[in-house]
C-alpha cells in the first residue's frame, strides 16, 4: 500500500456485483475458475483472494462450487434464496486511474475499524512499528511490564503483534512474539496456542474499545513464559531431518512464488537448468543444516519415511531453524512469505521437538545466517 492509498466502504446487494462471462477451458473442464474482474455498480474492480474467502464464509459455500457452476449462476441463486444478500464492501484505491481492489465483504451489522482511526490509535499508544498488507494492518508492541532476558547468551525482548483487519473480515488477533536483539529478528508464534482474539462487538458500538483495552494493558505472563521455555528448549535439541525438510520446503515454495527478495531468490547458476537450490538463501540453508544426503548416503532424503526422518538429527539445532526462519521473515521475505515462515515458527514451538533435549552443549551461535541481514538490521535500528 502506498502512502496515497485510500479505502472506500459501502453496502450493496450481491446481485449488484456483476460477473463477466468466463470461458471454460477445454483442457480442464472442471477446474476452479475465478474471474479477474468484477463490476460493482458502474465500476470495474479487481477481486482479491480475501474477497472470495469472505464471500464463501458470508454465504456458506466453498470454492469448489465454481467447478460446476458459473459465477453468474452462483451469485444469482444466492440472491434469490438468501433471506438477506446485503454485504458491506471495502475498496482499496491506489491509483485513481486504475481499477480499485475489492477487499473483503462482510455483514453490514459487523463492526469495522477504519484505517485512519486505527493509525491514530496506534500512534497514541506508540506502536513500535506497523505495516499494511492485503486488508490487514500488523502492529508490533511491547508489554507494559517486561524486561529483557537472555537465552544461551542471546538477548531477547517479549513483544506482541496485533493483526487488525480494516475490511471487517475477521477479528483483530494478538500473537505472542520474541525479538532477538543482536539481529532484530522478530519471531512471531503464529499458532492457536499463542493467539487470542479481540471482540469488537456489534457495528453500532465503539469498535475500538476492545482494541484500546489490549493496547493499554495487554500482558500474558503465562504465555510469554511458555514461549520463552520453548526457545530455551530449542537450544538443547538437535533439529531432525523432518523439521529441517519442512522449513526447506517452505522456503522453496516461497522462491517459486517470488516471495523472497530478488537478490536472494536469483539463481547462482544461469541457464534453463538452474534450480532453486542454487539461490543464495538455499545455499545458506544448506550450510546451516549440513549436507544430509552425503551424511546419510542417500540421493534424496524423501526416500526416508516421515517417522524415520523424525529420529535422525541434522547438523544444526532447532534454535538455528527458529533464527533462520525469523531472520528471513524479518529482513528478506515479502509479506506473504513472512506469514508462512512465522506460521512455521509457531507450529514448531507449540509442540514437542522431534529430538527434544538431545543436545547437552551450547555452541557459539551465529548472529546472522543469510548474507546482508546485518545491513538490514542496522537500518531497522536507525
Amino acid at each position: 500500500m502506498t502512502a496515497a492509498a485510500t479505502f472506500e466502504y459501502g453496502t450493496c446487494r450481491l446481485r449488484d456485483i456483476q460477473v463477466p462471462h468466463v470461458e471454460e477451458s477445454p483442457d480442464k473442464p472442471n477446474s476452479v475458475k475465478f474471474t479477474e474482474t468484477l463490476t460493482l455498480g458502474d465500476r470495474t474492480v479487481l477481486p482479491s483472494k480475501r474477497f472470495w474467502n469472505s464471500l464463501q464464509i458470508r454465504f456458506g459455500f466453498t470454492h469448489n462450487i465454481f467447478r460446476y457452476f458459473s459465477h453468474e449462476e452462483v451469485f444469482r441463486r444466492i440472491s434469490q434464496k438468501a433471506p438477506d444478500d446485503k454485504v458491506r464492501y471495502c475498496l482499496e484505491i491506489e491509483d485513481a486511474a486504475a481499477p480499485p481492489t475489492l477487499l473483503a465483504v462482510s455483514s453490514p451489522k459487523a463492526a469495522v475499524i477504519r484505517r485512519d482511526e486505527l493509525e491514530q490509535l496506534l500512534t497514541r499508544y506508540r506502536a513500535k512499528e506497523h505495516a499494511y498488507h492485503d486488508g490487514v494492518i500488523r502492529s508490533c508492541h511491547a508489554p507494559r511490564h517486561s524486561s529483557p532476558f537472555t537465552i544461551s547468551g542471546d538477548g531477547f525482548e517479549a513483544q506482541y503483534v496485533i493483526e487488525t483487519p480494516i475490511d471487517a473480515f475477521g477479528r483483530p488477533a494478538v500473537y505472542l512474539a520474541l525479538l532477538r536483539q543482536v539481529c532484530s529478528n522478530g519471531a512471531i508464534a503464529m499458532t492457536p496456542a499463542f493467539r487470542s482474539e479481540i471482540n469488537l462487538g456489534r457495528g453500532s458500538e465503539n469498535p475500538t474499545f476492545g482494541l484500546e483495552r489490549a493496547l493499554e494493558g495487554f500482558n500474558n505472563e503465562e504465555g510469554f513464559a511458555a514461549l520463552r521455555q520453548r526457545f530455551e528448549s530449542s537450544t538443547k535439541s538437535w533439529a531432525s531431518i523432518h523439521e529441517v525438510t519442512r522449513l526447506g520446503r517452505t522456503v522453496s515454495g516461497m522462491l517459486q512464488c517470488r516471495e523472497v527478495s530478488n537478490r536472494l531468490g536469483m539463481t547462482v547458476k544461469g541457464g534453463d537448468g538452474a534450480k532453486h537450490d542454487d539461490t543464495p538463501v538455499m545455499n545458506a540453508f544448506g550450510k546451516m543444516t549440513g549436507d544430509l544426503t552425503r551424511v546419510y548416503g542417500l540421493a534424496n532424503m524423501d526416500a526416508l519415511s516421515a517417522k524415520r526422518q523424525r529420529t535422525l538429527p541434522s547438523a544444526c539445532r532447532v534454535y538455528d531453524l527458529l533464527n533462520f526462519a525469523s531472520e528471513l521473515a524479518t529482513h528478506h521475505a515479502k509479506p506473504e512469505g513472512g506469514r508462512k515462515l512465522q506460521a512455521y515458527i509457531g507450529d514448531l514451538v507449540s509442540g514437542e521437538y522431534d529430538l527434544e533435549g538431545t543436545a547437552d552443549q551450547f555452541p557459539d551461535w551465529r548472529d546472522f545466517f543469510v548474507e546482508g541481514s546485518a545491513k538490514g538490521a542496522a537500518k531497522r535500528k536507525k
